[in-house]
């Protein structure tokens, strides 16, 4: 189906939509730097045929458009500025719009002053112009987003006109709350989806989406099904009736170490981003991947029953095994330990503690090395997790004033010294991304601020769209305010996959 992108910030709608087999005929956005964005993810530019410069109006094309282009059948994408410009006569015909009106007015975090604020009241703008528009040119579906608070704001009267508007413009309505860590990516955003049916067509519901599955299946060690080792805290891999015989046939799972230890943990979170991570997020990747770029520190250990781990490794024997087996010392494997390039740092003559030096020793973290010389030995320094098992208090507003943050849990850093602030510590995901990139993560040694690519990351863009933009010279400050204003593509990508033409 074809689709026409309302309030189309970085193009959350768009991405998730195409990815789930629908077309966009066109975009409408307001904020030159979001547009910018926008722009240079998709490989827009301006029509040379068509541009006019006091016009709320262009023509945008793609590259292989504007090769063959000659000005006389413009083959690009429609594209207006200002919604409030717009008449329903100028619009092209899509069979569904999309739109995530502003919150501001509706957010808890907002102005509170309610849908017919002066900026949640553009989602009337939006109901006006369906209303102008004639019935067969009218879109055949509707995807609207806003914030959870939109369901009680004004005790619910502000939830219960948006039903009514749409109502009156011919839509029937089937709605959902959602939150985005129930798809594929560690972030707490709950979110309302409605999805508008015009003129009664429904044909199959989209809702209820997600929620089913939370827990992938995570993979600890790799090789031939069967001798695969597995983390207990993920869904089984799928029994057949063939299984039997050496690990059932489906794999070993990781019930025999320390748990005191946390190594299966420790391990889990020390996967790295793979190539496949680079194409964008799915419900199948392993969440903890997306927070950082992981450097793993190591040590020794064996895998056995009681494992112990040591600076060096174990003696290595003909027979080594890739699972985690029954025998003591038999096994050798690295423990891995959820490091960051922020918490490594190159360092002069590693092994005296105490060195008399000219100039640093250490570097600081992301600098390169010293440069190599006949004389010196190098080393790296990695932090160590031991003392950080117990956790780190963060500062909110409960009975004993604090939680306990632990690696790998986000950490909301806006007013770290407020008495009244709550819900600062999310649970190995982070809380929901705010405009102005307050979200940070626990590490091994510190509390790290999350980067504007690990921002796109937790809305589900694929990297090569946040470099895209990056490279077009937007800003951190705007990579952080387009990411906490975008929705996230892993959910419109469900929505759009249960729409007729969708890929389920």
């Amino acid at each position: 189906m074809t689709f026409l992108d309302l309030f189309a910030g970085i193009g959350g709608f768009r991405r998730g939509l195409e990815r789930s087999g629908h077309t966009c005929v066109g975009h409408v956005e307001i904020d030159k730097y979001a547009n910018k964005s926008y722009m240079a993810l998709y490989e827009l530019a301006p029509c040379p045929y068509r541009e006019d410069a006091g016009s709320n109006f262009s023509m945008m094309c793609k590259p292989e458009v504007r090769k063959n282009c000659d000005g006389t059948n413009c083959k690009g994408e429609w594209y207006a500025k200002d919604i409030k410009q717009i008449r329903a006569g100028e619009i092209p015909k899509a069979e569904i719009w999309t739109f995530g009106f502003p919150c501001t007015d509706l957010s808890i975090a907002g102005r509170m002053e309610g849908l017919r604020g002066s900026r949640s009241g553009l989602f009337f703008t939006v109901v006006g112009l369906l209303k102008s528009t004639s019935p067969e040119n009218r879109p055949q579906r509707l995807i609207v987003e806003n914030v959870k608070h939109l369901l009680s704001s004004e005790n619910g009267g502000a939830f219960t006109t948006v039903l009514a508007e749409l109502w009156e413009a011919g839509y029937d309505c089937e709605w959902q709350a959602v939150n985005s860590k129930h798809f594929g990516v560690p972030q707490h955003r709950e979110r309302v989806y409605l999805v508008g049916h015009f003129g009664g067509i429904r044909g199959r519901k989209v809702f209820p989406i997600g929620g089913a599955n939370t827990a992938p299946v995570k993979q600890l060690i790799g090789g031939s099904q069967g001798k695969r080792v597995y983390d207990i805290n993920g869904v089984s891999v799928t029994l057949t009736a063939e299984g039997g015989g050496f690990a059932g046939r489906t794999g070993l799972y990781a019930v025999s170490v320390n748990r005191r230890e946390g190594i299966t943990g420790a391990i889990n979170q020390a996967r790295t981003l793979t190539a496949s991570d680079a194409r964008g997020l799915n419900r199948n990747q392993d969440q903890n991947a997306v927070l950082s770029e992981i450097a793993p520190c190591a040590a020794f250990i064996d895998l056995s029953i009681e494992p112990k781990i040591t600076e060096t490794a174990r003696c290595i024997r003909a027979r080594q095994y890739s699972g985690i087996g029954n025998h003591r010392g038999e096994t050798s494997g690295i423990f891995l330990c959820h490091g960051h390039p922020d918490c490594v740092m190159a360092v002069l003559t590693p092994d005296r503690k105490e060195k008399r030096q000219n100039g640093r020793r250490f570097k600081e973290p992301g600098e390169p090395s010293f440069t190599l010389t006949t004389q010196d030995q190098h080393g790296i320094l990695l932090c160590c997790c031991e003392g950080w098992k117990d956790g780190l208090p963060i500062r909110e507003d409960k009975k004993d004033g604090c939680t306990m943050a632990y690696p790998g849990d986000g950490i909301n850093l806006a007013y770290p010294n407020s008495h009244r602030s709550r819900g600062r510590v999310g649970r190995q995901c982070s809380q929901t991304l705010m405009t102005s990139g307050s979200m940070g993560v626990l590490l091994c040694c510190r509390i790290r601020r999350l980067t504007p690519k690990e921002c796109w990351r937790l809305q589900a863009f694929e990297d090569y769209l946040f470099e895209r933009a990056k490279a077009a010279g937007i800003s951190d400050a705007q990579l952080y305010r387009q990411a906490g204003n975008a929705v996230t593509v892993n959910i419109v990508y469900e929505i759009g996959a249960r729409l007729p033409g969708g890929c389920l």
